[in-house]
């Protein structure tokens, strides 16, 4: 019996055209992270039900990818994780020995029963990227959390990246001075989260068919979409005089904005938006999120906030945490779409070549003085006719093949071919610069 073999709509092999530009810009993550003093931790890929479901809200509650166990004890019934935020507070609330502030930094697979969108780099199973700091009100951890992901987005060259940044508590007022009430607000900005997918009308819609009255979410709409920045923010200070908290929080805002100023990222990076709601239920402070305005399509590269009470609720007591998630699919994705290029298959720097039996030994001993020089080498596995070790390196992609013949290696020379360019030049083996491989 032959098997067919099929993949699950929503997610994919990676093979080395894909792993190895994910594996670089995942080194260059953990090099952000640790350099602001992020330390890595691990969670399993299953969770308790009981501790995933409540945290996310109703709609990304129909998300989870609930498992089908031969155990019927709904307490010890099991789901794959929906994101990293909640493992994290679990993970805290199981080992209080952690000191706080506690800053970590993540970088595991996740699973949600979304539609695909490849084109947007959206997959039912991906790999999720997050920073967090648990254990401080300090608004700097929320400045610092963002100094990260726009240090990063910076060095990944993402050209004219924007951090659109909001605040929970003013959505709330936004909610209040609408004239509906406090718990409607989960409800609103559910709806708004949407804003870029469906538009003002699909907000509109989808407010009303929620039962809100037309003029409440009009109000909700005007005050969403009122041009407001940092520099001056008077007409909407005007609008919260009568509403201390939503002073409050727009006070913050202006605080994080001008730490991050401070903290060396450009003003032109960041805006104050207003219909910013991120949709998650469990976000209490600033919020936040990174768009490209090159590549509208791609939706949110980057995005968190203030998450005070999530942690608690394992805890019976309050801890305040703050975090983004990083989304590599879609940065792989926008990097792709804005430089397209040669794909490498392979990390392999340099071939060596064997085709003549009076030199294999001198080739092995070469292979292995470039790879102790850190230079990753392949060693043509089977020898044979140049031409067919040409053609593999030119199919791979390995830009340097190497070519001991008899009468170069009695003279301790080596051919050295550009397979980029098709040059070739012969040097010296014993001075050979292995710099100009790397």
């Amino acid at each position: 019996m032959t098997i067919q073999p099929r993949l699950y709509n929503g997610t994919r092999d990676l093979l080395p055209a894909d792993m190895l530009p994910r594996e670089r810009v995942l080194a260059e993550f953990r090099r952000s992270f640790q350099l602001f003093g992020f330390a890595p931790v691990e969670t399993p890929a299953l969770e308790y039900l009981e501790i995933l479901t409540g945290k996310y809200g109703d709609d990304e509650a129909q998300l989870l990818y609930r498992l089908d166990y031969r155990n019927d004890d709904p307490a010890r019934r099991l789901a794959l994780r929906y994101d990293l935020t909640v493992p994290l507070a679990r993970l805290v609330a199981l080992h209080p020995e952690l000191p706080l502030p506690f800053k970590r930094y993540q970088l595991q697979p996740v699973w949600r029963a979304d539609r695909p969108q490849p084109h947007q780099g959206r997959y039912r199973e991906f790999m999720q990227c997050d920073l967090d700091t648990v254990g401080s009100t300090s608004l700097s951890a929320d400045a610092e959390i963002v100094a990260v992901c726009a240090d990063l987005l910076g060095k990944l060259e993402l050209p004219g990246f924007v951090i659109r940044l909001n605040h929970r508590r003013l959505l709330g007022a936004i909610v209040e001075l609408a004239g509906l009430d406090a718990d409607q607000e989960g409800m609103v900005c559910g709806a708004v989260d949407k804003l870029d997918k469906v538009g003002l009308e699909g907000v509109r819609r989808e407010l009303g068919q929620r039962g809100l009255a037309e003029a409440a979410v009009a109000r909700v709409l005007e005050l969403i979409t009122l041009p407001v920045d940092f520099a001056d923010p008077a007409a909407l200070a005007a609008r919260l005089a009568d509403h201390p908290a939503g002073r409050q929080a727009l006070d913050e805002l202006r605080e994080l904005h001008a730490q991050l100023l401070a903290l060396g990222v450009a003003g032109a990076h960041l805006k104050l938006d207003l219909s910013l709601a991120r949709g998650l239920s469990y976000y209490t402070g600033p919020i936040f999120e990174t768009v490209l305005p090159a590549l509208p399509h791609m939706g949110s590269l980057m995005g968190g906030g203030r998450y005070d009470g999530l942690v608690g609720m394992f805890l019976g007591r309050d801890l305040p945490a703050v975090g983004a998630t990083l989304g590599l699919d879609r940065i792989l994705t926008a990097l792709a779409q804005l430089r397209p290029g040669a794909v490498a298959l392979t990390p392999t720097r340099v071939l060596v070549s064997r085709s003549f039996p009076e030199t294999d030994a001198l080739a092995l001993q070469l292979a292995a003085r470039l790879r102790a020089s850190g230079v990753p080498t392949e060693i043509a596995l089977e020898p044979g006719k140049l031409k067919k070790q040409l053609a593999y390196a030119d199919k791979q992609g390995i830009p340097w093949v190497l070519v001991l013949g008899p009468d170069e290696a009695a003279q301790g020379l080596v051919s050295v071919r550009d397979m980029r360019g098709g040059s070739q030049q012969t040097l010296a083996l014993a001075g050979l610069v292995v710099d100009q491989f790397s």
